[in-house]
């Protein structure tokens, strides 16, 4: 066998090997992420806007807050219907609020 060749195909594996070890520490920072844990009542409140309570009627949530700009359903069981405003959305189980969610304000 060629003695060229013999050094070639044990230097490969190694060289391999130092490649890796080179390139790792640049991305080993890639995959890290922080959690950042905010309450779910304490989301959007420092957008100070009031949003209907759970289990108001859908002719409370008009009377207080005015016609929606949009009105989206019923969809499926039980029915979820969606009324959006500028500020936020409500979500309805049949006639009453189950869930309010502020909007993110618009960056200028």
């Amino acid at each position: 066998m060629n003695p060229s060749r013999i050094f070639a195909s044990s230097i490969r594996p190694h060289f391999l090997a130092c490649c890796l070890g080179a390139w790792l520490p640049l991305f080993g920072g890639i995959a890290s992420a922080e959690t950042i844990a905010i309450p779910l009542g304490q989301q959007g409140k420092e957008w100070q806007v009031e949003t209907p309570t759970t289990g108001m009627s859908k002719s409370m949530v008009e009377q207080r807050f005015g016609e929606p700009l949009e009105r989206s359903g019923p969809v499926g069981t039980p029915p979820i219907s969606t009324w959006d405003y500028s500020q936020f959305t409500v979500y309805f189980e049949h006639d009453h609020v189950i869930h309010a969610v502020v909007k993110a304000p618009t960056k200028n």
